[in-house]
């Protein structure tokens, strides 16, 4: 199977399609990718080639913006049908069984599908957050934009939703969604923090939102008081140079792979990919949700309602979150319900479920008059 990946600068989004990527070339076939300049790095050292978007708009997620001005700026991406022309071209240029889409770029998924290629997308959160805001303030700019949300987000004949299902009970799943639970990025196993002080991994989102700074320091002040290990990534929207981290060690980039199998606790932001990767190591997660309109909230939800962590506003206090830290630092059912999570994750990897799916949706007949590797031309706006 020959499949290219349309992809855009988002921070968690990434990890999902590269580890379907990967169990796809692990199976004999082929992955390429299209996306945003700023991926390029990361693609091409997980051994991809890459073709940056020409046609469409470009992003960079860790550039300062405002409330107002973030929101204007991803709608626009999401609508965007240059993308979508992009990976008609791109996919036009080689063999090309089947394109796997971001959901978020919903102007790309709708181009695809109306030129009739064999389209996939790939949702990396909650399928009920995206039916949420269908009907959201996201989903009302997104019919400014000429764009119904639930309609594009429908169309594809497969949709691969990469979070377990308990995440989200009883949410009913459109024919062709799918649950193939959690990604993984690398191989996880159970944690086993070493003797002595405990570590805790801290790490907000790597796209910039407002009071990001801010809430970071207060996390760094709140551990401050107590006797832990504090190890912080900060990603590029946050400089490490402007934090105050007496006795953390701070570091633009790292591995969290480094860090969780001796890790006690992570402190996140919610976003999925880096909750989920803590919650397969078996660790307990405090969420502290950047954005009130992004995923966050609802994968805090989810956290506490499993009992594997608990969630804060980004605005607590360095008092409050020195508390909820210590309370998952210590022993009880949280922990317990937090590695029985990651033994249920780690019993299979989501990208085999992805890929065989993707498969027999790439062995059905293509649509609409085009064929694999010779994808149709896009429909007028």
């Amino acid at each position: 199977m020959d499949a290219l990946f349309v992809t855009m600068d988002a921070g968690g989004n990434l990890p999902p399609a590269l580890g379907i990527a990967g169990e796809i070339v692990r199976r004999g076939g082929t992955a390429r990718f299209l996306g945003h300049e700023p991926q390029r790095a990361a693609i091409e050292a997980a051994g991809f080639r890459f073709a940056p978007v020409q046609l469409g708009r470009g992003y960079e997620s860790a550039a300062p913006r405002g409330t107002v001005s973030a929101l204007r700026d991803l709608t626009a991406t999401f609508a965007d049908r240059g993308i979508g022309a992009d990976a008609l071209r791109v996919a036009g240029s080689g063999p090309t069984d089947v394109v796997v889409v971001d959901c978020l770029l919903l102007g790309a998924i709708r181009t695809l599908v109306d030129a009739g290629v064999p389209t996939v997308s790939l949702v990396h959160t909650l399928w009920s957050f995206f039916q949420k805001e269908t009907r959201g303030p996201v989903g009302a700019i997104m019919r400014t934009r000429g764009v119904r949300m639930r309609r594009v987000l429908e169309s594809p004949a497969l949709s691969l939703v990469t979070v377990r299902g308990e995440f989200e009970p009883g949410v009913p799943l459109p024919p062709g969604v799918h649950h193939t639970g959690v990604v993984w990025q690398g191989v996880p196993r159970a944690a086993k923090p070493p003797a002595g002080r405990p570590r805790v991994l801290v790490s907000l989102s790597t796209t910039r939102f407002p009071g990001q700074e801010k809430a970071l320091q207060s996390i760094l002040d709140g551990l401050a008081g107590l006797d832990v290990e504090t190890v912080v990534t900060t990603g590029p929207a946050i400089d490490p140079a402007v934090l105050r981290a007496p006795g953390a060690t701070v570091h633009r980039y790292l591995d969290h792979g480094a860090v969780m199998p001796e890790a006690s606790l992570v402190i996140g932001h919610g976003g999925h990919s880096t909750t989920s990767r803590a919650l397969a190591y078996g660790l307990p997660v405090l969420v502290m949700p950047m954005h009130p309109l992004m995923d966050q909230p609802a994968i805090g939800q989810a956290v506490a309602r499993l009992g594997v962590g608990r969630t804060l506003r980004k605005s607590a206090k360095p008092a409050a979150i020195r508390a909820a830290a210590a309370d998952l630092l210590a022993g009880g059912p949280h922990r317990a319900a937090a590695a029985a999570l990651g033994t249920a994750i780690r019993e299979r990897d989501g990208a085999a479920v992805a890929a065989d799916l993707i498969e027999s949706a790439a062995a059905r007949p293509p649509g609409r008059g085009a064929s694999p590797g010779q994808p149709g031309q896009p429909a007028a706006t």
